[in-house]
């Protein structure tokens, strides 16, 4: 069975993996999974994106997967208000109970984001004091109350810290009537797994009510050894029939006939576990309505052919009896009519003595007294004729409500052909603009003035070309190695500093560029001036590329076996894109270009990844684009290959 929480002695092993992963990286965004699981992205100046799950109800771990998330809630709102660029501390976990505390710097306070994954869970943020700024749910018991103003205050301890606190912890087992496994786990904060693998190295039987003095210092030192086992075992995860179902921080002797896989880490061990087990959960809530609709329906259908069946078997009868009055036509006054429907079995009653109201139809029939017996079987024909039409009535009802069943059947299909998906992890230049030159030199540009700034103070490097465009409002770009660029490069970085500067959302269609070397570069003025931000000097000479034509190519790239959405020089991108698009400016929103451009390059790809790019988000395609609107003035396969 798929875990559902993770316990104490686990969260250690991740606390220490969370401390050493993010250094470094701070909040970017919070997002809301569901109503106990939120996804917190955080950014690196020079790392990929790391994604943390925190979810009160399995735990905590980094995802490599793709995630869906809901709009927000007010308590989302908060954690954002209160979180937003916070940068990374620490991890801490009290003794080895199941609380985290994650620290973040905003500005000049300290705030720590608290997680209990007990008793259905709990989040929180409170200030350097403990001070409680917003809180998931606010708890009023006997031991302690926690609501926003209020102090944190922790849940009592929930047995011994089984990494520290051993002294005479078998003593009392000897005056209990309990199974040594139930009594660890009573007296220590360790689960039933741990315990019983505790138990399965020593050699003593879980149900044992009685221990030996060897047994009991056996089980203590095989205890004192956890933490080590925890801290710095080999992650394993356990699988079966193919599929993860647990995940543990050391190899687990008790599990040794499970077939298992083990990982670099024991984060991702959890992830392989926890996220498909989120994601499944997710998937059965979200088709909750619609197999409501489909069990709706398939009632409806079974009403629908019982109803059907018996109108049917009803006018079979009416027929049967009318036939029968009809050859006894010929002998007409025999038997009076009353008599002879009863001899066929068939019930009525007197209405007024003038008519027979024939019952157990789901049709009226009402029979003159006084009728012919062929006068009578007319009128038993004519109400089973009623009957089949009612039937076919049915019949067309019923095949509309198996269309309407087919159509949910094959949306629940669609859904469930879903795969699970990993986040790419993108290198540090994605979140700039970039492309390869078609000689394969690395260009990486800014998108707005911090951005530019970040690049220049932390991505370049003697060896690298600085770029800018000879007009208000252009990036820079830095051609990584241009030192030995040859002229075609030098070029191209000229062309996407002209098309990603003002020029283009002005219209202007030729703009002067020109490059520079990274010691050129001064990030402060001479003393008693004042540099506005995102503004440098250029000390010494330019060296000046004349009238470069503003126009840009987008198109789609295989990077990393991804295919990606890159931006620049139409001459670069025929080298290093399967298509692309060439635009020139135009007035118009970038949403609406960026859908053309998409639109184009599935037509001129084909069917099989022309739906690869229509799985691609638009924002790519915005983010590629710059400023304002753009014409497509020519679309062509490039020369990389798919």
């Amino acid at each position: 069975m798929v875990r559902l929480e993770l316990s104490g002695v686990e969260l250690t092993r991740i606390v220490a993996e969370l401390n050493e992963a993010l250094t470094g990286y701070y909040v970017n965004n919070i997002s809301c999974i569901d109503d106990a699981t939120w996804l917190m992205r955080l950014h690196h100046p020079s790392n990929p994106e790391k994604r943390l799950v925190i979810s009160t109800t399995k735990g905590l771990w980094l995802t490599s997967y793709d995630l869906p998330t809901k709009p927000p809630d007010p308590f989302l709102s908060h954690l954002r208000d209160l979180l937003f660029r916070g940068r990374f501390i620490s991890v801490e976990q009290p003794d080895v109970e199941r609380i985290v505390k994650i620290r973040f710097k905003i500005d000049k306070c300290v705030r720590t984001l608290i997680a209990e994954f007990f008793g259905g869970g709990n989040l929180l943020v409170v200030d350097e004091d403990a001070r409680i700024l917003t809180i998931l749910k606010r708890i009023d018991v006997r031991h302690r109350k926690l609501a926003q103003g209020l102090h944190y205050a922790p849940p009592p301890p929930r047995g011994r810290n089984p990494f520290t606190d051993l002294d005479n912890l078998l003593e009392g087992f000897a005056g209990t009537d309990l199974e040594i496994s139930r009594y660890l786990g009573r007296e220590l904060a360790l689960s039933r797994k741990y315990v019983e693998e505790v138990l399965f190295r020593v050699g003593v039987n879980p149900k044992a009510r009685s221990l030996t003095d060897k047994q009991k210092a056996k089980i203590i030192s095989e205890v004192s050894g956890l933490k080590d086992l925890v801290l710095h075992g080999k992650s394993t995860i356990l699988l079966r029939e193919g599929k993860p179902v647990d995940a543990s921080p050391f190899e687990l002797k008790a599990y040794a006939e499970w077939e298992c896989r083990y990982t670099p880490s024991f984060i991702e061990a959890v992830d392989e576990v926890q996220t498909p087990s989120l994601l499944e959960e997710l998937k059965k809530r979200e088709e909750e309505p619609l197999q409501k609709k489909i069990e709706e329906l398939n009632r409806a259908l079974e009403a629908q052919a019982r109803s059907k069946t018996e109108l049917r078997e009803q006018a079979n009868r009416l027929r049967e009896i009318a036939e029968k009055l009809k050859r006894l036509g010929a002998e007409e006054g025999a038997e009076d009519l009353p008599t002879l429907l009863t001899k066929f079995g068939v019930e009525f009653i007197r209405s007024r003595g003038e008519h027979l109201e024939v019952k157990g139809f789901a049709e009226a029939i009402k029979i003159p007294l006084e009728s012919s017996y062929i006068s009578a079987a007319s009128t038993l024909f004519d109400a089973a004729k009623k009957l089949e039409a009612k039937a076919k009535a049915v019949e067309e009802a019923e095949k509309n409500l198996s269309e309407k069943k087919a159509a949910l059947l094959a949306e629940a299909a669609k859904e469930e052909a879903k795969p699970l998906r990993r986040v790419r992890v993108r290198r540090w230049f994605e979140r700039y603009r970039w492309f390869f030159t078609s000689k394969g030199l690395l260009a990486v540009g800014g998108r707005d003035a911090a951005s530019n700034t970040a690049i220049l103070r932390r991505h370049t490097q003697e060896s690298d070309l600085v770029f800018h465009a000879d007009i208000h409002g252009s990036p820079f770009f830095v051609l990584k190695s241009g030192a030995e660029a040859d002229e075609v490069s030098i070029k191209e970085c000229c062309k996407a500093v002209a098309a990603y500067s003002s020029a283009w959302k002005a219209g202007i269609s030729v703009v002067d560029a020109y490059w520079v070397k990274p010691t050129q570069i001064r990030f402060t003025g001479p003393s008693g001036t004042y540099l506005p931000k995102g503004a440098f000097l250029i000390e010494g000479g330019r060296n000046w590329v004349k009238n470069v034509k503003v126009d840009l190519g987008i198109g789609v790239s295989m990077f990393d076996d991804d295919l990606v959405v890159v931006g620049g020089p139409p001459e670069a991108l025929k080298v290093r894109s399967i298509a692309y698009v060439t635009l020139v400016p135009e007035k118009g929103k970038a949403s609406d270009t960026a859908k053309r451009v998409k639109v184009e390059l599935m037509k001129i790809v084909g069917r099989e990844l022309g739906a690869k790019i229509k799985e691609i988000p638009l924002d790519d395609f915005v983010r590629a684009l710059p400023a304002g609107g753009g014409r497509v003035v020519s679309s062509q396969l490039g020369e990389q290959k798919a």
